[in-house]
C-alpha cells in the first residue's frame, strides 16, 4: 500500500498566497516546481498539456507524487468534465500524496457534486484519509461567473474555495486584459463575494500574465488582495516571492494598531462592554473580529515565513 510521504495539510489555516503551476508532461519541471517556495504547487494535465500527451501526462505526474517533501499543498489540475477527461485523470492520481485536485472551468453545482462523490470512492479504495483529497474549483466562464453563488453555496465540504480563471474568462467574453484590469472588477467582486457566501475560503485570483513586470505583479496583486482575494496563480516561478509578500504584508503599524484593538476590545468586553474607540476608531464586533483574523493570519504566514512575529 503506498504510503503518505508528507504531514498532512491544515486546511483551516495553510496560507494559499501563491499556487505555482508546473506543466504535468515535463519531468524536469516537475522536480524543480517544489523548490521555489510557493505556498501550494499544481501540477498540470489541462491546458498546459498539449492534447496528444494527456495520456502519458497522467503517468508522468503520478509518479511525481510521491516524491514531494515540505509544506507546500500538493495539487493536480485535471482536465474539465466536459472533456470527458475527468474521471480517467482523477482515477490516476488519486493516492495518499495528493493534497487535492483543481477542477477546470465549473458551470453548475454538479460538477463539484459528482467529483466529491467519485473521489470518496477513490479514496475508500486505495485507502486514503475520507476527505483528505480537497477541492478547488476553477470559475472562468460566463456561465460559471452567473452562477457561482450557486456553486459556492451547494459546493460539498471537501471544496476549499474557488478559484478565478482570468485568461479562459476574458476569452470566453471577448475582451483584451489591460494593465488596471478594470474589465475584471465585476468577474472578481462577484467570485470573491460568492466564494465567502458559500462558508469557504477568500477566493484565489489568477495569473498575472506579464512575467517581467514586477511592478504590475505587486500592483496588481495589491489590488486583489484589497478586493478579498487571499492569493492566486503563478505560472513564472521569479513571481513567487513577490506574489506571497504582497498577499501577506502588513507592516508595523499596522500589527501594532491591531493589537491595540484586539487588546482594548477584549478587556472592554470583559467589563460588559462591546462598542468602543482605540486611537480615535470606533470599534464594535466586527472590527474586533477582522483586526483578530489578521494578526492571525499574519501570525501564521510569519511562522511559514521563518520570520518572528
Amino acid at each position: 500500500m503506498e504510503r503518505r510521504t508528507r504531514s498532512c495539510v491544515d486546511w483551516d489555516w495553510a496560507p494559499l498566497r501563491s499556487l505555482l503551476f508546473a506543466p504535468g508532461n515535463h519531468e524536469r519541471k516537475l522536480e524543480k516546481v517544489n523548490s521555489f517556495g510557493s505556498d501550494a504547487i499544481v501540477l498540470d494535465l489541462e491546458d498546459a498539456v498539449a492534447h496528444d500527451q494527456k495520456d502519458s501526462a497522467r503517468r508522468v505526474v503520478k509518479a511525481a507524487l510521491p516524491g514531494y517533501s515540505g509544506q507546500a499543498a500538493v495539487l493536480v489540475r485535471v482536465n474539465g468534465a466536459e472533456t470527458g477527461r475527468m474521471e480517467d485523470d482523477l482515477r490516476a492520481v488519486v493516492s495518499p500524496n495528493v493534497d487535492g485536485v483543481m477542477i477546470p472551468k465549473v458551470d453548475r453545482p454538479e460538477v463539484l457534486i459528482g467529483a466529491d462523490r467519485l473521489l470518496g470512492e477513490l479514496e475508500d479504495e486505495r485507502a486514503v484519509e475520507p476527505g483528505q483529497v480537497r477541492i478547488l474549483a476553477l470559475i472562468e466562464t460566463a456561465l460559471g461567473v452567473a452562477r457561482c453563488e450557486e456553486i459556492a453555496c451547494s459546493a460539498p465540504s471537501r471544496v476549499v474555495t474557488l478559484v478565478f480563471g482570468l485568461v479562459d474568462f476574458a476569452n470566453d467574453v471577448g475582451f483584451d486584459l489591460t494593465e488596471d484590469a478594470t474589465e475584471l472588477l465585476y468577474a472578481r467582486s462577484r467570485v470573491v463575494v460568492a466564494a465567502r457566501a458559500g462558508r469557504l475560503r477568500p477566493a484565489l485570483d489568477g495569473p498575472y500574465l506579464g512575467l517581467h513586470d514586477s511592478e504590475g505583479l505587486v500592483a496588481d496583486s495589491r489590488r486583489s488582495r484589497q478586493l478579498g482575494f487571499q492569493g492566486r496563480v503563478v505560472v513564472y516561478p521569479p513571481q513567487v516571492e513577490p506574489v506571497q509578500r504582497a498577499y501577506a504584508e502588513l507592516d508595523e503599524a499596522a500589527v501594532e494598531r491591531n493589537r491595540q484593538i484586539v487588546e482594548a476590545f477584549e478587556q472592554a468586553e470583559a467589563a460588559g462592554s462591546a462598542s468602543i474607540q482605540v486611537g480615535g476608531l470606533f470599534v464594535d464586533y466586527p472590527i474586533f473580529e477582522r483586526a483578530k483574523h489578521k494578526l492571525r493570519l499574519f501570525e501564521t504566514l510569519a511562522v511559514h515565513s521563518g520570520q518572528s512575529a
